[in-house]
């Protein structure tokens, strides 16, 4: 039976959604024998052995790595002194996949735990990607400014690093040559977080995925945040998503998320050790007067009444 190599990257605060993600994709993939390889900086005892049981209860496997370890005193790189914004030096994890997977490794698919697998994979690990080393999809329209910053031509592709098809082979080959760690250090000053250094490592080696395999929140905005041409794609993609990326402030497991699929992340939690303990607390904190305002303000919106064009819908 093959075995499908999955990356994550999640720590202590994470791990609860990571366990989300992974259950709804054990579910729409029922049969397969995933391999899960979680990069972390850290996670308690007892959420490794949940999420050990969570993946043994599906006939699958996960291994916890910490990559700062190998980095650190092999490797010579000290992810501080990269440029974090309002993430963490984590997000600089996914760059190291073919340096701390296992040698036997030859291909792999990265996603980012704040998601909802809801379709058969099988279409997207087995991707061609021909002579690239990775499939994603791409990222919003501002990203064309991000290109002038970093000294990409508009035609080069800038991708949502969420879900990632890698070619561990070619990418082992891609660092015999020029290995990343060292790119990272030359690009340092011109970078903010790890997908600036994917598009600038990556260029030339990227082929791009239809959207349903990445439906970003900004996708499902009454006024969609999305390149021109993928719009004949989008109906179909918002109406089924393949995998649902809650790439937003105020995220399903919050109380007052008003995502269009935001009920999958609770059904999905409560098949977990998590569910039985979880309490959604809610993301803006605003007075009785404010929260009340914005809910009628949501009511109007759901029913067609008044149409904000950041409100979230399916169709």
């Amino acid at each position: 039976m093959p075995r499908y190599n999955i990356v994550i990257v999640a720590d202590e605060g994470y791990v609860q959604h990571a366990a989300v993600m992974l259950c709804s994709l054990f579910n729409t993939n029922k049969g397969k024998v995933f391999h899960i390889y979680l990069l972390t900086n850290g996670i308690s005892e007892l959420n490794e052995h949940r999420l050990q049981r969570l993946c043994s209860e599906y006939g699958s496997y996960i291994e916890v790595i910490i990559p700062e370890e190998k980095l650190s005193s092999h490797l010579d790189i000290d992810l501080s002194s990269l440029p974090v914004g309002q993430w963490t030096t984590m997000m600089y994890y996914k760059l190291f996949i073919p340096i701390v997977l296992p040698e036997n490794i030859e291909r792999c698919l990265f996603l980012d735990v704040d998601m909802i697998i809801n379709d058969d994979i099988e279409e997207l690990y087995q991707w061609n990607l021909e002579n690239n080393v990775i499939a994603a999809a791409e990222d919003m329209p501002d990203c064309m400014e991000i290109k002038k910053r970093i000294g990409l031509s508009q035609e080069d592709w800038y991708i949502n690093s969420g879900v990632m098809v890698c070619d561990i082979l070619k990418w082992r080959k891609a660092e015999s040559s020029c290995p990343i760690i060292v790119f990272v250090k030359e690009v340092k000053d011109i970078i903010t977080n790890e997908q600036d250094v994917i598009a600038l490592y990556f260029r030339n080696r990227i082929t791009i995925l239809p959207i349903r395999w990445n439906m970003v929140t900004f996708y499902f905005q009454r006024v969609p945040k999305i390149f021109s041409k993928y719009i004949p794609e989008l109906k179909e993609a918002k109406l089924h998503p393949s995998i649902i990326h809650f790439a937003c402030p105020i995220k399903p497991w919050f109380r007052d998320s008003q995502h269009p699929y935001r009920k999958l992340y609770k059904k999905y939690l409560l098949m977990t050790e998590w569910g039985r303990e979880y309490s959604f607390p809610i993301f803006e904190q605003l007075s009785h007067r404010k929260r009340f305002k914005k809910k009628f303000r949501n009511f109007l919106n759901r029913v067609g009444i008044i149409k904000d064009k950041g409100y979230t819908i399916i169709c």
